[in-house]
């Protein structure tokens, strides 16, 4: 990658950005280049799999958008969406704990429309149909014998409005 600048002005260099240039190893070459057998530590195959696993990844220290790549030597930059994803609710269907529970058809094609992953906690800003919004941290929520259940979203809501 030759020098480039970020959408915020920051210019990189290509070849010299010490603690914003990083590299990244795709997941299926991780383990064989990282624990590789005693036998295949200092094969050319093995040093030549290393330098062509690794993508460049830049990332700004000015605005914290991430570079990397593109097809083509173009440079795809990518920046953080801070606003909490958007989830239809029915605010009246809540568990014993008083969380909103996400588990009408609406509330689960938003969260697949949006590919969520569900990391407690998880900030969410909650909807329906009349115009109410609340925003909350999304958690497990609980099967019948009172157990976390991983498939199960439930929403605390902030004392705060949204």
């Amino acid at each position: 990658m030759g020098g480039f600048k970020c959408g915020c002005g920051n210019s990189f260099s290509g070849s010299h950005n010490p603690g914003q240039q990083f590299r990244i190893v795709p997941d299926e070459l991780f383990d064989r280049i990282a624990w590789p057998a005693p036998a295949d530590l200092g094969t050319p195959e093995r040093q030549h799999a290393i330098e062509a696993s690794f993508s460049p990844l830049y990332i700004c220290g000015n605005c914290g958008r991430l570079h990397r790549d593109g097809e083509g030597g173009a440079i795809l930059s990518y920046v953080a969406d801070v606003s909490p994803p958007r989830v239809w609710a029915d605010f009246a269907q809540r568990d014993e704990l008083g969380r909103v529970l996400l588990c009408r058809n609406r509330s689960l094609a938003d969260i697949r429309r949006q590919k969520l992953l569900l990391n407690p906690p998880l900030r969410v800003l909650l909807y329906d149909d009349s115009g109410a919004e609340a925003v909350g941290e999304a958690e497990f929520g609980l099967d019948a014998s009172g157990s976390h259940d991983e498939t199960l979203w439930a929403v605390r809501l902030d004392d705060r409005p949204a």
